[in-house]
């Protein structure tokens, strides 16, 4: 049970600090969603950081793993969010826009997530 509370309360800070993100990067007016795509790299960064420590030097279900990752990161990075605005975007911008925000966004993250545990093994 008390495993459940730290998913709980990381993941609502992660979704609070989605959200403010979302709020600071409202004026855009941009074709992209932008917000998301930032969501989504800090948070594949900070994963790649705390999963490079926290996995290796505890266990899975550990209260820091629990928090951080699965309730933090969990909150604050977007897939669904992201799904949905990529259906949205298609039917508003056609396939070459899905496909361009959507490469985007995979790569990007998938080098915060690189980027973040080699930021770890050097600072820690």
């Amino acid at each position: 049970m008390k495993e459940l509370l730290w998913v709980f309360v990381g993941g609502g800070l992660g979704s609070i600090c989605r959200y403010a993100i979302t709020l600071i990067l409202e004026e855009t007016n941009s074709l992209y969603p932008w917000p998301t795509l930032l969501a989504n790299a800090l948070g594949s960064l900070l994963m790649g950081i705390l999963a490079n420590q926290l996995l290796h030097n505890s266990y899975a279900h550990s209260a820091n793993n629990l928090f951080w990752i699965i309730g933090f990161c969990g909150g604050l990075t977007t897939f669904s969010t992201f799904a949905l605005e990529n259906i949205i975007l298609f039917r508003v911008s056609g396939a070459a826009s899905l496909l361009i925000y959507a490469s985007l966004t995979y790569f990007i993250c998938l080098g915060m997530i690189l980027l973040g545990t080699s930021l770890s093994k050097l600072i820690f």
